[in-house]
């Protein structure tokens, strides 16, 4: 037992060469898809958060209107009513909030698509495609083991997600602040709360950690690559279809007139809906001091859901690899 320990011990938890040979062999793939997916986040803030595309209605302004031109609040009711707009969705429409709108198609959707790209493709070369190509063979044949191979691919993966997220905040953050200036040199103001910005980034790194986990454990789960990339590719795609078809029952679109409420049952299969960007922007805008703002802590316990999930996942997978018999 302890000529073992102690071998353990010289040998290390990680492998640094595989980790060498790893980096060398993904860097290119990881560099272009964080260069896109900074450059969406960066393009987003700056086109849409330097201008007011959407001003909520004021309805004291109505009533000064309707009162100057000697009109009746039953023939403007009646018209509204006529046009499909009740007063029910009107006092929605006058309290939307488009910073949850873009941060959902941001966050949720556009902002995702290029990491999870990259989780899906890394995760499977890491172990599922070199075992059925056979060079897993190979290094296997060396002094390392599968323990290390397996920590070595994890720690690869993950640690080049969270560096591709740091990228992505420092781009948010930055243009946002770009956007911030435009605005207040137009006459507005800035609307930036870096601390929603930090938290969105996070909470989305964590639902790309889940995935990541979904993924890893699958390639190390079966011998296959392709079974590997049907599993884990395809609960990352359905993921993907379900919060675009999810986004047509939010509230606010289903209260313009352009959703149905029955859509938002897609949102509970999806990983993303835990990126609760409600929660939030409740959060920041308390912390930062905003009136009538109630902080919201939901975000908290849906991030540590997705934590789980990217562990349990990957430590299947790896429990399995560990186990099971390699055709080398």
């Amino acid at each position: 037992m302890e000529q073992a320990l102690k071998k353990n011990k010289r040998e290390g938890f990680f492998s640094i060469p595989l980790l060498k040979q790893t980096i060398k062999a993904n860097w290119l793939l990881w560099l272009l898809l964080t260069i896109g997916a900074a450059s969406i986040f960066f393009v987003i803030n700056v086109v849409v958060n330097s201008k007011n595309i959407f001003t909520n209605i004021n309805i004291d302004r109505v009533s000064v209107y309707v009162q100057d031109e000697g009109l009746s609040w039953f023939q403007i009711l009646g018209l509204l009513e006529q046009m499909g707009y009740s007063l029910s969705r009107i006092a929605v429409m006058s309290r939307i909030d488009l910073n949850l709108i873009i941060s959902d198609l941001v966050y949720k959707i556009a902002g995702v698509l290029l990491p999870m790209i990259y989780v899906m493709i890394t995760a499977n070369a890491l172990i599922a495609n070199q075992v059925s190509s056979g060079s897993l063979a190979y290094v296997l044949s060396t002094p390392t083991s599968r323990r290390k191979v397996i920590r070595t691919s994890y720690l690869f993966l993950i640690g080049s997600l969270l560096a591709m997220y740091i990228v992505i905040t420092v781009s948010a953050l930055a243009s946002e602040a770009i956007a911030g200036a435009i605005r207040i040199a137009n006459g507005g103001t800035s609307n930036m709360l870096p601390l929603r910005t930090l938290l969105l980034c996070a909470s989305s790194f964590f639902a790309l950690f889940a995935l990541g986990g979904v993924c890893f454990g699958a390639s190390a789960f079966f011998n296959k690559s392709n079974n590997s990339v049907a599993v884990g590719g395809g609960v990352c795609v359905l993921s993907f279809l379900c919060v675009i078809l999810g986004l047509f029952g939010n509230t606010v679109f289903v209260s313009v007139g352009v959703g149905v409420q029955a859509m938002s049952i897609f949102n509970y299969a999806t990983i993303f809906t835990l990126i609760d960007t409600d929660s939030i922007g409740a959060f920041a805008k308390a912390m930062a001091g905003t009136p009538d703002a109630v902080a919201s802590f939901n975000w908290i316990w849906e991030i540590g859901v997705m934590f789980a999930i990217g562990v349990v996942t990957a430590l299947i997978g790896s429990i399995r690899f560990l186990k099971k018999d390699l055709p080398l």
